[in-house]
């Protein structure tokens, strides 16, 4: 077979390249088979074989010197790919790598006399083969020999693109750490040539080189040849043209950039203690460069050397900061409208890419690059103002669009910067925030054109890249975003707050940068919110001037960080904010209420009746006009309420630091009351608006369900809010909304307010408070819409949950026995929410009884739920068993399973009892279930506490109910 293979190898050697090698890949596989039984030293061997058949006929054709070499290294180019990925057994494996070990010499020497051929078409093919062995993993030793002849090769251009690739292979093996001096004294007068052939395949080589060896390049930087290969990586980074559009090389040297500075940063400082002796002038003192890479190699530099580099590195920094950011800048907006959508989103990731090697670049020029960036924006500055003197459209005026692509790309690079200027920084930011740049940056190109130039920013597509586009043209946009990310530092200099937000809040009117501008505020809001408060008066004046111009779509933002600030003045200064701040939300919600008490009573002839979600004409998002923009108003107040939440809510506290909170939070409440004036009328207008929800729109669920998380949210355990209802008045809304509907949230506040207020004790407990109102909603006649759901149940229960927490912390009699009354009220409304369910069905769909698995330490509570249980048990059971029987999907066996669970693991003995009652009832829970399998599932269910196999169990009886059993669709689930 090897005599044939060869023939044909020898035939089809100057014919087509694809036959030529499939009939090589098939000659490499037999040999991965026959050598070294049937193949003796087979490299020696088939070099031997073609040469001699040079110039001999084959099947009438001859094999000329060329086409032999294209045959052999076509071959030797397969064999090492094929020793990588061929499956034998050990030993043979082993003889094989043997022989090939002994064939790598002839394999150098074929590379070696075709690379000192004059045959052109062979040696591009040469090097190819090199770069295989390189990848198989020969040793360094081996092809020492030829590194000259393939440095050579990096300097024709017929075999530059080839070269290129051995010596990225050779620079990436795990050996050119302990050959870093040879590969690298090899290298250097090669790119030490300038030659023009600048491209991406020298600049990929170029990086590879400097990826691997940057350790050696920083000890070595004050050498010529180092600085040229430093000028063509500063080329290369900023290679002429925009990254994408035309070009793809700039991004190839950024890792660059960070190996080096991270190389750099592992040099000694130039003024460590002297280790020689005191008086020792004969030599040099001499320190020692610890590298980062893997290969025990050093270098020995002296001090003055150490600050030379130091030097040389500052200067070479500051070049690439000031190429990165010419990169960054967007083309001219003719040109950008003409970009592919693919196109776009490259350079606005090459532009991230670049953001971070400024971080990079930081590490090693510290304060200096901000200066230089500011520096920049000043520059850039005074030429918006020179352009916009010919013209204030940036469309029609070329410098002035110029002058702008600059200034963005700076604040840009400030903002990238944001990561690791110190938030301490009083040099350089305070230049930058204060009046030489934040003074004079144009927040309006021209009064005139803001039409103009907000039209021409709504031209670009709407996606991640308009964030970018839109700086181009817009007067703020990425201003905007650096003052978001140096929130920090603005905690740590107030004075700059003020003016920082005179510029993000008007920025809120336009509707391209709105957005961001409210991400911006909110960060600043959030992080500044102590700092803001000696200002408050001046923050809500500006938002006044732009409130009415604020798109509903970013308001709820707005409104939430200014609820923040708010949220840290003393209760008595956060009336008037709160007035300015919802005043006009409060009329447009009564408004709403008007129109929909007027549109009730057009319908109902007088009466004030609901109308059912969906009878009137729906907008886009299934809502009536009224409906939606009382949703509206409903989302600004939540976000307030939420707003005004303290920081500390979720902090632990002990039972008796709770008690004494509570008693302030009393004390503060009572003395704001007292106050009157805007006070009563914030609380009047809050309670009102959220009766009139209530009233007007009982029976849709976003309405009460946004109510809901208002109520949640407005009350609080540790932090007194002007806006909170009192108790008669939330008890009442609760107990109103839940007759009118009974929608489980109702029943989520009912579990906050016994959170919140259960030392609440003015005029009777809060058990009889709150039980007067609740148990009206268990014990009435159910309402006609309400089909109350284990959910509810389960809500119930967490209602109940939440009291004793508080209980742990009362100790007076009276306040025992007010829990006992909690307590039996409680009782009776779960009872009432369970046994008014028109039918179990639900419980088929939705059997959720998690509260089953919960712990329950206070014995009242547990009791509580082992008496539902009790009650309920038995039908819990038998819906679960009729869902494994096939009455529900199989997609919801794995829900069943949950929940079967814990029901037997905590009711071993009533499950047992429930089950053998069920199951001995003929076909149930299926026809297709015998009484064999009923036992064994019983058996296997309640004898495993197995999480695993309780799952097998229940899998496999529901498979037997469904005649699933044994079947491969039956053990995909």
């Amino acid at each position: 077979m090897r005599n044939e293979l060869t023939r044909w190898v020898v035939r089809y050697s100057g014919g087509p390249a694809f036959v030529r090698t499939k009939l090589c890949l098939a000659l490499a596989a037999y040999a991965m088979r026959a050598v070294p039984t049937y193949w003796p030293d087979f490299i020696a061997s088939f070099y031997q074989d073609l040469r001699s058949r040079v110039n001999l006929p084959v099947d009438g054709v001859l094999m000329a010197q060329p086409a032999m070499e294209l045959a052999l290294l076509e071959f030797l180019t397969i064999v090492p790919e094929e020793l990588g990925r061929v499956e034998i057994e050990p030993a043979r494996k082993t003889k094989l790598s043997d022989e090939v070990t002994r064939g790598l010499p002839v394999i150098i020497n074929i590379v070696q006399e075709i690379l000192l051929g004059n045959n052109a078409t062979s040696k591009p093919k040469a090097l190819d083969c090199l770069k295989s062995w390189v990848q198989y993993g020969i040793t360094f030793d081996v092809i020492q020999p030829i590194l000259g002849l393939v440095l050579n090769c990096l300097l024709d251009d017929g075999t530059f693109d080839a070269a290129a690739d051995v010596w990225s292979e050779i620079m990436a093996s795990k050996s050119a750490a302990r050959h870093q001096d040879t590969i690298c004294e090899g290298l250097m007068p090669c790119f030490a040539t300038e030659s023009e052939d600048i491209g991406r395949r020298l600049c990929q080589l170029l990086s590879t080189f400097g990826d691997n060896f940057s350790d050696w390049i920083a000890g070595k930087l004050l050498r010529a040849d180092i600085v040229i290969y430093l000028e063509m990586m500063l080329s290369f980074a900023g290679f002429p043209g925009h990254y994408a559009e035309d070009e793809t090389v700039s991004d190839l040297t950024l890792n660059f950039w960070y190996m080096l500075q991270e190389s750099l940063s592992e040099l000694p400082t130039d003024d460590g203690e002297d280790s020689s002796s005191p008086g020792d002038d004969s030599e040099d003192h001499q320190v020692t460069l610890s590298t980062i890479s893997s290969a025990a190699n050093t270098i020995g530099l002296d001090r003055n050397s150490l600050q030379a580099i130091k030097g040389s590195s500052l200067m070479m920094y500051t070049r690439l900061t000031e190429v990165l950011r010419k990169k960054l800048e967007f083309p001219p907006h003719h040109e950008w409208i003409k970009w592919t959508r693919d196109i776009r989103q490259e350079f606005i990731g090459h532009r991230q890419e670049i953001a971070d090697t400024l971080i990079n670049s930081y590490h090693v020029l510290h304060g200096q690059i901000v200066s230089l960036i500011i520096d920049a924006c000043s520059i850039q500055l005074d030429r918006v103002h020179e352009a916009s003197l010919l013209g204030t459209n940036p469309l029609e005026n070329v410098q002035l669009e110029t002058a702008l692509v600059q200034l963005e790309s700076s604040l840009y690079c400030m903002k990238a910067l944001s990561e690791v200027v110190p938030n301490s920084e009083s040099e350089q930011m305070p230049r930058f925030f204060g009046a030489s740049i934040f003074g004079r940056l144009p927040v309006s190109i021209d009064c005139r054109a803001r039409e103009t130039a907000m039209t021409m920013i709504g031209k670009y597509n709407d996606s991640a890249k308009n964030l970018h586009s839109a700086a181009l043209f817009s007067r703020c946009l990425y201003f905007v975003l650096t003052i978001s990310s140096y929130a920090d530092w603005f905690k740590q200099h107030p004075q700059f707050l003020l003016p920082a937000l005179n510029f993000v809040i008007p920025a809120l009117e336009a509707p391209q940068v709105a957005p961001y501008a409210a991400k911006a505020l909110k960060s600043i809001c959030d992080t500044c919110r102590e700092s803001l408060v000696e200002t408050i008066d001046a923050f809500m004046n500006v938002f006044a001037n732009v409130e009415k111009s604020i798109s509903p779509t970013i308001k709820g933002s707005v409104v939430y960080s200014i609820a923040t600030v708010i949220q840290t003045l003393p209760m008595e200064r956060s009336i008037a904010p709160l007035v300015g701040l919802l005043g006009d939300i409060f009329t447009h919600a009564k408004g709403c209420m008007e129109a929909q008490k007027l549109r009730l009573q057009q319908s109902s002839g007088g009466n004030t009746i609901a109308i059912t979600p969906g009878s009137g004409g729906a907008d886009e998002s299934g809502h009536e006009p009224q409906t939606a923009m009382m949703l509206l108003r409903l989302d600004f107040l939540l976000a307030c309420c939420k707003g005004l939440q303290s920081p500390l809510e979720d902090e632990y506290r002990t039972a008796e630091e709770r008690v004494q909170l509570y008693r302030r939070l009393v004390l503060e409440r009572t003395s704001v009351m007292a106050m009157g004036g805007l006070a009563v009328e914030l609380a009047r207008s809050m309670e009102q608006v959220i009766q009139g929800a209530v009233l007007f729109w009982p029976s849709e669920p976003d309405i009460i369900e946004r109510v809901c998380q208002i109520l949640k949210n407005m009350m609080s355990a540790t932090h007194f809010s002007p806006l909170s209802l009192s108790l008669h008045s939330l008890i009442k809304v609760v107990e109103t909304g839940y007759q009118r509907h009974a929608y489980p949230c109702w029943l989520d506040v009912a579990a906050k307010i016994a959170s919140v207020y259960y030392f609440e004790a003015t005029g009777g407990s809060l058990a009889i408070k709150l039980g007067s109102g609740t148990v009206s909603m268990g014990a009435g006649v159910a309402p006609a819409s309400a089909s109350p759901t284990p959910n509810q149940s389960a809500i119930v229960v967490d209602v109940e949950a939440r009291a004793p927490d508080r209980a742990a912390q009362q100790q007076s009699p009276d306040e025992l026995e007010n829990e006992e009354v909690f307590k039996h009220m409680l009782a009776v409304l779960i009872r009432r929410t369970m046994e008014g369910m028109r039918s179990l069905a639900d419980m088929e769909e939705n059997p959720d009884v998690d509260f089953v698995n919960q712990s329950y330490d206070y014995p009242g509570l547990k009791q509580r739920v082992d008496d539902l249980i009790a009650r309920m048990g038995p039908q819990i059971m038998r819906h679960l068993l009729l869902g494994l029987g096939g009455h529900v999907p199989r997609s919801l066996v794995p829900q069943l399973n949950d929940t079967l669970y814990p029901l037997i693991g905590k009711y071993t003995q009533e499950s047992r009892r429930w089950m053998q009652s069920m199951l001995s009832e003929s076909g149930f829970p299926s026809k297709h279930a015998d009484q064999l399998s009923k036992e064994k599932f019983m058996k296997g269910v309640l004898q495993t506490r197995s999480p695993k196999k309780f799952k097998d169990e229940v899998h496999q009886f529901s498979n037997k109910c469904r005649q699933l059993d044994g079947s491969l669709f039956g053990a995909a689930i």
